[in-house]
């Protein structure tokens, strides 16, 4: 019975991680872009600004030539997302979630593209980086980009700025602000029902 229920947790635990970003599969990751924001650094809202970078990726093999325009957004990291489903990441980009603070767009340039945002009073904390989308003439996003280190792993910064209109329960954002938590408390409450 345990063994059934540590696979039945592992699957929900895989399912969750392989849903984030399942729609990007299908675009091409054909765009280079960073920012000035140090990974993990804590930016202030109203305050700091960002400067985003992008060109085209010489190390794939993509055809640009319907490549219109493209769009900055700053989109929230999964650790900002648990829990949040006006967050969330969906397999329709029509109804994505991640990314809603538009940041800049503009035609499409293979490269020397630079623009310096300065974070809005209004950003609510949490923990974000920055995607930049591809659109074709059809207005549909086909590539993109988003801000990684040397290691190409995702650079993800920190806005201070807003608290969240989210109402929460007092002891929740203490024990259970972690993907991790929620599932071990699950675990826990099945354990003790059985």
């Amino acid at each position: 019975m345990e063994a059934h229920l540590a696979f039945f947790l592992l699957c929900c635990f895989t399912t969750a991680c392989y849903a984030h970003n399942v729609h990007l599969s299908t675009l091409n990751q054909s765009l280079i872009v960073s920012d000035s924001a140090a990974t993990g650094q804590v930016l202030k809202a109203g305050i700091n600004n960002i400067t985003i970078t992008w060109a085209l990726n010489p190390n794939l093999t993509v055809v640009d030539s319907n490549y219109t325009t493209v769009e900055a957004k700053l989109c929230y990291a999964p650790v900002s997302q648990t829990g949040r489903d006006d967050r969330k990441t969906d397999d329709n980009l029509d109804l994505d979630k991640t990314c809603p603070i538009d940041i800049t767009d503009g035609p499409y340039k293979r490269s020397n593209n630079s623009f310096t945002w300065v974070i809005p009073n209004n950003t609510t904390s949490a923990t974000y980086f920055v995607r930049v989308y591809v659109i074709n003439a059809r207005n549909h996003e086909i590539a993109y980009g988003q801000t990684t280190d040397a290691a190409k792993t995702t650079n993800l910064f920190q806005i201070d700025g807003v608290v969240s209109e989210q109402n929460e329960s007092a002891a929740w954002p203490v024990v259970g602000n972690s993907f991790g938590y929620r599932y071990a408390w699950l675990l826990m409450l099945i354990i003790l029902i059985l």
